[in-house]
């Protein structure tokens, strides 16, 4: 028997492009499409780069007051979870995409992190590990919902890579844990030894001094749709994704996959947790086992290949049909308040 349709409301502090709220956009969607009542609802503006079709309230603060009456209130990032833990009505739910006060660059802010973790409603976590962590250190009980991959992330026809390997390095050099220092001296390290490469380059910010004057990119793209990502993506041959352990999921890693791109990625919780097997996992500090491992994917072109199929046979686990259906249970699990019993 169906169960009754859910209002549903997503708090985002803001509406940038970056990957948790690209994951809480689509989402949100796919909970509209089940034919749920969902409403985003944020500081910042509607997202020009996100075709959102479910409802979208600006509000001058995340005041409680100023909220529409839910079922399941969503909370998207630390500064959301005290205004969903306050709603007038219905249940709160805290999505976990990264623990926060795990930071270098937020170090005053550890502390309203961690009152923001102890407050006493459920969450969602977008890896095991996240799951694993609100649990044993903050009692919350918890469901895996990791995102989805949207259908334009599919691969191009190919038997092998460019002569000249074209290595796509997501994600901000600002960004200390994304580890793109140690990618792009991976690729310093290949052409040193002989080994020509394009470096490609992907960030949500322009080109930075700082980044210049390690390497220039022979490409950089910023501030691309998702979209134009995929396509960019597709014609790539391998992903390097050197994040730290505090990476929460490292959603490039999982839209390579799905693009039959071979990806080499750090050994930590998050890659493990879903790429492992799929992806060539090295030490996150090691530039130069990354430089190993890219070229003996792109040396041998059957090696090539069984990355890519792997990639692709991993990937299929995240359709959007499946993390619907998995979401929406997430969500009755909430709002019926089984939670409090069923960790």
């Amino acid at each position: 028997m169906r169960r009754a349709h859910l209002s549903i409301v997503y708090l985002l502090e803001d509406t940038a492009l970056f990957g948790g709220v690209k994951i809480a956009l689509h989402q949100a969607e796919l909970m509209a499409r089940l034919g749920h009542r969902v409403t985003v609802v944020s500081k910042g503006g509607r997202p020009t780069w996100f075709p959102l079709r479910a409802d979208f309230l600006q509000v001058p603060a995340l005041d409680p007051g100023l909220l529409p009456r839910a079922d399941v209130t969503v909370a998207t990032f630390w500064t959301t979870v005290a205004a969903a833990a306050e709603v007038r009505a219905g249940a709160a739910v805290h999505y976990c995409q990264g623990f926060e006060a795990g930071f270098r660059q937020n170090v005053p802010d550890h502390e309203a992190i961690l009152d923001a973790y102890r407050l006493p409603i459920p969450c969602f976590a977008l890896s095991p590990h996240l799951a694993r962590l609100c649990w044993e250190r903050f009692g919350k009980p918890g469901r895996y919902v990791p995102p989805a991959l949207a259908p334009y992330w599919r691969p191009a026809w190919r038997r092998r890579p460019h002569r000249v390997p074209r290595l796509l390095v997501p994600n901000p050099y600002e960004i200390e844990w994304k580890g793109v220092p140690t990618a792009l001296e991976a690729v310093r390290l290949l052409r040193a030894s002989g080994h020509a490469c394009r470096l490609i380059r992907v960030s949500q910010w322009p080109l930075s001094d700082s980044e210049r004057a390690v390497i220039l990119p022979d490409e950089f793209h910023h501030h691309l749709a998702p979209r134009a990502v995929a396509a960019l993506l597709r014609g790539c041959d391998v992903v390097l994704a050197p994040s730290w352990e505090e990476e929460g999921f490292g959603l490039p890693v999982l839209e390579a996959m799905g693009s039959g791109v071979p990806v080499v990625a750090s050994d930590i919780s998050a890659f493990r947790g879903f790429a492992a097997g799929a992806a060539v996992l090295v030490p996150f500090d090691s530039p130069q086992r990354f430089a190993d491992e890219v070229c003996g994917a792109v040396g041998d072109a059957r090696r090539w290949r069984a990355l890519r199929r792997a990639g692709l046979a991993a990937s299929a686990a995240f359709s959007e049909g499946r993390i619907a259906t998995l979401a929406e249970e997430a969500f009755y699990w909430v709002a019926e308040g089984r939670w409090r019993s069923e960790p």
